[in-house]
């Protein structure tokens, strides 16, 4: 598969997926050495761009990598835990879902999914399913690169 190709179709995934979850920012980063890689970025703020680069830590993906399961936030103002994180205060985001990326069965980055408003009701069965559907598939596409 060429790089265009994974690329236009990443793009895809991450436009669809901002409507189907009703949020407005996408991201696919790829996680080495504790930093946080923009791959792909679907906005409707323009906030991010490929290439741009976070430590881990600075990225709501960290609990997400580190632990290797979806993380659903609804209302993160009313999470401790992400209020102390920095890029909380940077860019007061409310509503956040994100998946682990596997490459090979290795852990290879995330796929994330936020927005400034809350969400009026928690993510549902069928978004979760939707946020692992999504992360298999670019897994599949990260593969069909090697």
């Amino acid at each position: 598969m060429r790089v265009s190709h994974f690329k236009d179709r990443v793009d895809t995934l991450l436009v669809q997926a901002l409507t189907d979850l009703s949020m407005t920012l996408g991201v696919l980063a790829r996680i080495e050495n504790n930093n946080y890689e923009i791959v792909a970025v679907q906005s409707n703020s323009g906030a991010f761009v490929p290439g741009e680069k976070y430590e881990l830590g600075q990225s709501f993906s960290r609990e997400v990598f580190e632990n290797h399961r979806i993380i659903a936030e609804t209302c993160i103002e009313n999470s401790s835990q992400i209020l102390r994180h920095p890029l909380y205060r940077s860019l007061p985001l409310e509503s956040y879902i994100g998946a682990p990326i596997t490459l090979q069965g290795e852990p290879w980055g995330c796929l994330d999914f936020s927005s400034m408003a809350q969400r009026d009701a928690v993510f549902s069965e069928q978004d979760l399913k939707l946020i692992r559907h999504l992360a298999s598939e670019i897994s599949e596409l990260l593969s069909s690169l090697e």
